[in-house]
């Protein structure tokens, strides 16, 4: 039986993380925890132990900021969260969060002391090193990650137990990359798997709305680095790749007499025949129609 309505989980496994804890406190926060790491998420208000008054947890805490709302107050600094920026609290450090107006938006990572210490060990880290205050950037890499340790959570298939281990591990990594502002040196078989992902995407959807967020959404990367690794991999803006496969599907399309030129216009992602027009005579510099009646006189 849930304790609220938003974890099911043993408030004694929670505690691991926590300190003490009641379920009266995780009224709105959704609970995500594995054996070595538990995310936190406020989505209906704030945590009712995060606003106790100079608390302390025994994990370390990674705290990914999606607005600037709320604060953190300790005893000798406050810090206001940031869009895209991490904040890390070692363990026994007393805290508490003061929010401004409506739901603080963030992902608390709790973090057992002796798993971090396991890991921090490839990079010669030492846990003097980690009693300091610390701010880094979340990289995409590292939401990617806790999206993915959510979702296994909440689908709970089999082998969950073991994946959501695999992905604390690979979370854990990531936050001390970028801690250490260790940057990932660009893979390009990577990349040219995703751009031939994406036009396959393309050509399956030429007549949907195919924005550059959405093309760039769909593999996996920021719309800068997405356009620069499109370019790279065809000569080509993602945008001026998809006008001339429309307008290549068109022209084989232009053949079949039974199709409309508005019909056409559609199927090929054209927002009207005069859209379709326009951008056809601007590459070929013929109209679709002398096109076709020059096709047929061949």
């Amino acid at each position: 039986m849930p304790h609220n309505s938003y974890t099911s989980e043993p408030i004694s496994k929670i505690k691991e993380f926590t300190g003490e804890i009641t379920a009266e406190h995780l009224r709105y926060v959704h609970s995500f925890v594995s054996k070595n790491m538990a995310l936190f998420m406020p989505v209906a208000g704030p945590c009712q132990m995060a606003i106790s008054p100079m608390h302390t947890h025994p994990s370390y805490m990674f705290v990914i900021g999606f607005s600037n709302n709320s604060s953190i107050i300790t005893e000798s600094f406050e810090y206001r969260s940031q869009p895209n920026v991490v904040y890390l609290l070692a363990p026994g450090i007393p805290h508490h969060e003061v929010n401004e107006s409506g739901i603080p938006r963030y992902v608390a990572v709790f973090v057992k002391p002796s798993f971090l210490d396991q890991q921090a060990k490839a990079y010669q880290l030492q846990q003097s090193q980690l009693k300091e205050w610390l701010t880094f950037d979340c990289t995409e890499e590292i939401l990617y990650a806790v999206k993915r340790f959510i979702s296994e959570y909440q689908n709970n298939k089999p082998g969950a137990a073991i994946l959501l281990e695999s992905l604390s591990i690979e979370i854990m990594h990531l936050l001390l990359r970028s801690m250490l502002d260790i940057k990932p040196t660009e893979c390009v078989n990577v990349s040219r798997i995703e751009i031939n992902r994406c036009i396959e995407y393309m050509r399956q959807n030429l007549s949907e709305k195919l924005t550059l967020p959405v093309l760039s959404a769909y593999s996996n990367m920021s719309t800068s680095h997405f356009t620069r690794v499109f370019k790279t991999e065809t000569g080509r803006s993602p945008i001026d790749y998809l006008i001339e496969m429309r307008l290549e599907i068109a022209c084989r399309k232009l053949l079949d007499k039974e199709r409309s030129l508005k019909e056409i216009a559609m199927e090929c992602g054209f927002s009207s025949p005069a859209h379709f027009s326009s951008s056809f005579n601007k590459k070929y510099k013929i109209s679709p129609s002398e096109y076709l009646k020059a096709s047929i006189n061949k």
